[in-house]
């Protein structure tokens, strides 16, 4: 009979709390990076945001189909999934909306920086999580609580409040919610490693991106080589792409879905202190009582998602 082993018990204690702590560096960093991300396409408000897209997506190609060639497991699972497509209609189709969903946030992101709608994208990055519950629920079925359905009625009144502060709906901070909520969707239907999946989903709209760029080149409005900043700016906008999405993917691995949402608020809490601090964006009253209906949404769906 094996006797009790206290410290076989205590170095798997502490190596399972090592990997939650690394857990929580990985999920911070990524979302940190994201909401940090916003000063990065400021810097580049000299390019058209459907030339950073491009970049953006041609660069982060390249530079996650590396990593994943010096991975020989990665690489042989990669070719096994472009062969497996060739005949999975359905999950080609879910790679593609996933594809253009994310492609269509980055773009919209990108542009709300650029031309200062920080506070509508810190908006629509709160109520993301939102509005994913909500299109699971009409698209997937799945059931609602009481607690969540109150959670969706008071970010609802936020956005009535903006929409009237405004005078229009606030179709930026929709845009990124509804595209990201999109993409979260789609992905519950992926069947695939982390780092090939996104491998495949920026090939997917490689050729889009290559296209972008076929149009921009016969409008003379390509920067792309102009100068060195600019150049190398847009090649390292590729791996900041997808950098925090393998961070993201790291701490999943190792920390619950429940914990890591109380990660995600920590990007439009940076792009809206950004908003009011660095570039001085106007938020009125309404703006305030705007945020504070969201804030209270988001209370409300956490206290009740541990319970």
């Amino acid at each position: 009979m094996t006797g009790w082993n206290p410290s076989a018990k205590g170095k798997a204690l502490d190596s399972s709390h090592r990997e939650k702590m690394i857990g929580y560096l990985y999920t911070s960093s990524a979302y940190f990076l994201w909401g940090v991300l916003g000063l990065y396409w400021r810097a580049l408000d000299s390019v058209s945001s459907m030339e950073i897209l491009a970049h953006r997506i041609l660069w982060g190609f390249f530079f996650i189909f590396t990593l994943m060639l010096f991975q020989s497991t990665k690489r042989a699972a990669f070719f096994t999934l472009v062969k497996e497509l060739r005949v999975n209609a359905k999950q080609l189709f879910y790679f593609f909306v996933a594809s253009l969903a994310i492609s269509a946030n980055w773009l919209i992101f990108v542009w709300a920086m650029i031309f200062d709608h920080i506070l509508e994208a810190s908006l629509g990055l709160y109520i993301t999580p939102i509005v994913s519950m909500l299109l699971g629920v009409l698209a997937a079925g799945d059931k609602i609580r009481k607690s969540t359905l109150l959670s969706m009625l008071i970010a609802f009144s936020g956005v009535l409040v903006i929409t009237y502060d405004y005078g229009r709906i606030p179709w930026i901070s929709m845009a990124l919610a509804l595209t990201s909520g999109v993409y979260s969707l789609a992905k519950t239907h992926i069947k695939a490693d982390a780092l090939v999946g996104m491998c495949v989903e920026t090939l997917l709209v490689t050729p889009i991106a290559l296209l972008l760029f076929m149009f921009l080149h016969q409008t003379s409005s390509v920067h792309f080589g102009s100068a060195f900043p600019v150049t190398f700016l847009l090649i390292f906008g590729g791996i900041l792409t997808v950098l925090p999405l393998l961070w993201f993917a790291e701490g999943l691995k190792r920390i619950p879905l429940a914990t890591i949402g109380f990660f995600q608020y920590i990007t439009p809490t940076i792009t809206f202190l950004f908003g009011i601090f660095l570039f001085k964006s106007t938020i009125t009253l309404l703006h305030w009582i705007a945020f504070s209906l969201i804030w209270l949404s988001i209370a409300v769906m956490l206290v009740s998602n541990r319970k």
